[in-house]
């Protein structure tokens, strides 16, 4: 069997394995968004075709087309969906006070990147990134950092806009040092309680 034999045969098993019908009826974009997320996953980063991601749902390469027009809108439409979850998450996050409410802010982020590895990955770095999506990330944290200023629970001396950029950017280092299993799983906790105590006035001795 040469090699396009091979890969016809593959392609084949793997459309064969789904049932007759499965994708019909609005499933398939939901499939599709689900194959490219994982395949995110195993290969640390979007490195995939829409070819790829037709043979995994179990459907003709033309049919992805009817959903994405291409692989940036599939990745775009990964981002959304992941920084509108982040953000569901993050507004129903009550604490006793606006220092609590940072850290446990900062410890729902890193959980999400970590439990959610492929949608982060395109949603924050690669792919999906775009002006828009990094300016929505940004305004989940430019609230609470404005509420802390206010509360005297972290630095005053720095515009709000500016002290969010740099809270998101450490979260987002962490969360991508985790990603690269340069910081362990099990480090996360201590990582949010570190960072927490720096970044507080109210949680013992000021940084600033």
């Amino acid at each position: 069997m040469d090699h396009v034999s091979a890969e016809a045969g593959r392609d084949s098993a793997v459309r064969m394995t789904k049932p007759p019908g499965a994708y019909r009826h609005g499933d398939l974009r939901n499939a599709l968004i689900a194959a490219a997320t994982e395949l995110t996953v195993q290969r640390g980063g979007p490195d995939f075709t829409l070819r790829e991601i037709a043979a995994i749902t179990g459907v003709r390469h033309a049919a992805v087309y009817r959903h994405f027009a291409s692989k940036g809108a599939l990745l775009e439409e990964i981002a959304r969906l992941g920084v509108q979850a982040l953000k569901t998450r993050i507004e129903q996050k009550k604490a006793a006070s606006p220092g609590d409410r940072l850290e446990a802010i900062a410890a729902d982020y890193l959980d999400f990147a970590v439990t959610r590895p492929g949608e982060y990955r395109v949603m924050a770095q690669e792919g999906g990134a775009s002006p828009s999506q990094y300016r929505a990330l940004l305004d989940m944290m430019c609230e609470p950092i404005a509420s802390a200023q206010a509360a005297g629970a972290t630095c005053k001396g720095v515009p709000s806009d500016l002290l969010a950029r740099l809270w998101w950017a450490e979260l987002h280092g962490i969360a991508m040092l985790a990603l690269n299993s340069a910081v362990q799983t099990s480090e996360i906790r201590d990582c949010v309680r570190a960072v927490s105590h720096i970044w507080r006035r109210d949680a013992g001795k000021p940084t600033y």
